[in-house]
């Protein structure tokens, strides 16, 4: 299935990268939206869940269980970033802190 690593680590990756594109990520918990992390030049652009966008869908990550995540290189972001989204390094200070895991496709 894949190599299972922190969810911080393979998020660090992509920034290391500099590049852009959009991380896809499933949670355990039955839903049809993924969560989605949109890079751009090497930043956190834009983060969503469902319905919650930016600071409240990193807001809301620590209540899911996640299961696996498949980068897709070059998906363009949104047009807008999220309006309240936190920085790319707050961001990774916080995701940091929750220690979760995915497997990575």
């Amino acid at each position: 299935m894949g190599e299972e690593r922190y969810f911080a680590d393979v998020i660090q990756d992509i920034l290391n990268e500099r590049t852009n594109g959009a991380l896809y990520v499933s949670a355990v918990e039955t839903s049809e939206d993924l969560v989605r992390i949109y890079f751009k030049d090497g930043e956190i652009y834009h983060l969503r869940y469902g319905t919650a966008i930016g600071k409240d869908c990193l807001d809301i990550l620590e209540f899911y269980n996640l299961y696996s995540a498949i980068f897709f290189k070059g998906i363009s972001a949104p047009d807008k970033p999220s309006a309240d989204l936190p920085s790319t390094q707050e961001i990774m200070t916080k995701i940091r802190g929750m220690e979760k895991k995915v497997k990575v496709k």
